[in-house]
């Protein structure tokens, strides 16, 4: 997931952050109310729809989900073997492919493919949208945002700052690991011990980076004066304005939409 906010003028960015933050829920109920795959791709679209829009490139969430795809094939195996003919009400859905063991003892079903490829545009869809919103919401906005939801500010203050240090973290591990290639350090050693191995020079001089990270963070907020009240006040103050109302409204359309496609209508299950 790309979390490394990127300045910016465009509508995502001017929106309030309360605006995001209910249309990332929205989607998130969105497409928990579908079971087909095909209303599943029209989420993943509208979601690569608004990272194309960020100018995230098609490279860079290809790397976001390249390390998920071994988690997609065995949601998938699993949920095809796993759920049984009875689970769906589509006769199409009931078929089953093969069986594994003799005796037609754990069968592969139709339906059970369709829904881990379910699951699986769930997750990029997720991940994405996930993106989008770090990606155009300021630190600031975050912060005032959890102060708006009543959050104590010390699991305010660890959030927002696991939000901004990861990226940098991760630039530091591109950084030890171009520096130990250089060494002669071979990562891609076989076996679970031989992988433990090969990745403890990079472990190591991660965690002593970490804690002078930490070190230099804390120093800093002792100048500042940090507890010295727990009060807590911001450059610019956010407020809901026209286009905000707007957003909101398209979102509560989406959503009634869907409703009514999903239990008036029955479509969009297996």
């Amino acid at each position: 997931m790309s979390i490394e906010y990127i300045p910016g003028d465009t509508l995502l960015h001017r929106l309030d952050i309360r605006v995001k933050m209910y249309g990332f829920l929205g989607l998130i109920i969105l497409s928990f109310i579908f079971q087909d795959p095909l209303y599943q791709l029209f989420i993943v679209t509208l979601t690569g729809l608004l990272a194309f829009w960020m100018k995230i490139s098609l490279q860079k969430i290809g790397r976001m989900v390249a390390p998920l795809i071994p988690i997609i094939i065995t949601i998938i195996l699993i949920t095809g073997f796993t759920f049984a003919p009875e689970r769906f009400g589509q006769a199409s859905n009931q078929a089953i492919l093969f069986y594994v063991l003799p005796g037609n003892r754990l069968g592969a079903t139709v339906g059970g493919f369709l829904m881990g490829t379910t699951f699986t545009f769930r997750l990029v869809s997720m991940m994405i949208a996930s993106s989008v919103l770090t990606l155009t919401t300021s630190i600031d906005d975050f912060i005032q945002f959890f102060q708006m939801m009543k959050v104590p500010v010390e699991i305010t203050m660890m959030l927002t700052t696991a939000i901004r240090f990861i990226p940098t973290l991760d630039k530091k591990r591109q950084l030890i690991i171009e520096a130990q290639k250089a060494r002669g350090v071979r990562f891609n050693n076989k076996g679970i011990i031989g992988s433990i191995r090969s990745h403890l020079p990079l472990m190591i001089p991660m965690f002593i980076n970490s804690i002078l990270m930490a070190n230099s963070l804390s120093m800093a907020m002792l100048n500042r004066g940090y507890g010295l009240t727990r009060t807590s006040t911001s450059m610019r103050q956010i407020r809901f304005s026209f286009k905000d109302s707007c957003a909101i409204a398209f979102f509560i359309l989406l959503l009634t939409s869907a409703f009514f496609v999903r239990f008036k209508l029955h479509l969009g299950v297996l």
